[in-house]
C-alpha cells in the first residue's frame, strides 16, 4: 500500500542488547545525518580510508546553520532536521577538531563515518538512503509472495512494520531500501534467508535469523543483525555498524567495511 513519505515516522531501533550496532531513532521524512566518528576499520575492508582516531563517544558534531549534538556511548549522533544542500559538519572531541563537507538531498538519511584526529576530519564512508520516492508499507500479516513482490519493484522504499516475517526474501529489483520499523525495544525480525540481487539495494534496522547472501552490486547495510551466515559476492558494498553472529565470507571487490561486529578485529555480538 503506497503512502506519502511525509506521513511516516520510522523509529528504527533493533534492541538486540549490544551497544554500537543497534539502530538509532530516525524520523522518516526529515532530512537527517547520522554521524559516527572514528569507527574501527574491519580487516577485510578493501577501500582506502583515512586512519580513524580513538575518540568515539563524547564527540560534539554540528551542522552550519543547523542542529548540533554529542555522540553517545556507542559513538553515534543523530542530527535532524537538516535543510538540503552542501553542508559542513564540524566535529570536536578528545582534543581533536575538524570539518568535513557532505551534500544531502531533501528527505534523505545519510549515515556518515568520519575519521577525526588532531586538526583533521575526513569522511571514511557513508550509506545513503534516498527517501524522497515511493513508499510501500509491509506488515507481518501479508503473504510472502506480496512481500517479495515489493522487493522486486525498483526505486522504492519498502517499510517493514514491526514484527516477525517468516520465509525467504529476495531482492530482485534495484535501488530498493528495506527499512525496518521498531520503537525502543521493538524490532523487525526476518525469520528466514535473505538474498539481495540487483544493484544499489539497502537494508537498515532488521534482525535476520537466517543467512544473508548478497550477489548484487553497490549494496549498503547499516545497524542490522545477521544471525546466520553472511556471504558478500557483489562489488562496491558499504557495511556500517552491523552485527554478524556466524560465518562471514567476503568475495566482492571495492568493499567498505567499518565498525562491523563479527568481522575482525571486532568480536561477534555477545547476544544474537
Amino acid at each position: 500500500m503506497n503512502r506519502n513519505a511525509a506521513l511516516f515516522m520510522l523509529l528504527a531501533v533493533l534492541g538486540c542488547g549490544d551497544s554500537g550496532t543497534d539502530p538509532t531513532d530516525v524520523t522518516y521524512g526529515q532530512t537527517t545525518f547520522v554521524v559516527l566518528p572514528n569507527p574501527i576499520v574491519n580487516s577485510d575492508n578493501q577501500v582506502a580510508v583515512p586512519t580513524p582516531g580513538t575518540t568515539r563517544s563524547g564527540v560534539t558534531v554540528s551542522v552550519a546553520d543547523g542542529p548540533s549534538g554529542t555522540t553517545d556511548a556507542t559513538g553515534v549522533v543523530v542530527l535532524s532536521p537538516i535543510t538540503s544542500g552542501a553542508k559542513t559538519l564540524t566535529l570536536s572531541g578528545g582534543g581533536a577538531t575538524g570539518e568535513v563537507s557532505v551534500g544531502i538531498a531533501d528527505k534523505e538519511l545519510r549515515e556518515v563515518a568520519v575519521a577525526l584526529s588532531g586538526t583533521t576530519a575526513q569522511v571514511m564512508g557513508d550509506v545513503q538512503y534516498a527517501f524522497g520516492g515511493t513508499v510501500v508499507e509491509i506488515t507481518p500479516s501479508m503473504s510472502l509472495a506480496d512481500v517479495n513482490a515489493a522487493l522486486a519493484q525498483s526505486n522504492q522504499i519498502v517499510f517493514f512494520k514491526a514484527g516477525t516475517y517468516t520465509g525467504d526474501l529476495e531482492f530482485t529489483g534495484s535501488n530498493v531500501t528495506l527499512f525496518g520499523e521498531g520503537s525502543q525495544g521493538g524490532s523487525v525480525t526476518l525469520n528466514g534467508n535473505v538474498t539481495v540481487g540487483g544493484s544499489q539495494n539497502r537494508i537498515r534496522g532488521a534482525r535476520i535469523t537466517g543467512n544473508l547472501s548478497v550477489p548484487g552490486s553497490n549494496f549498503g547495510m547499516s545497524f542490522t543483525r545477521v544471525v546466520g551466515t553472511f556471504q558478500l559476492d557483489g562489488s562496491g558494498a558499504t557495511l556500517l555498524n552491523n552485527g554478524f553472529c556466524s560465518t562471514v565470507t567476503i568475495n566482492g571487490s571495492g568493499r567498505t567495511l567499518l565498525g562491523n561486529a563479527g568481522m575482525a578485529p571486532i568480536s561477534a555480538p555477545s547476544s544474537c
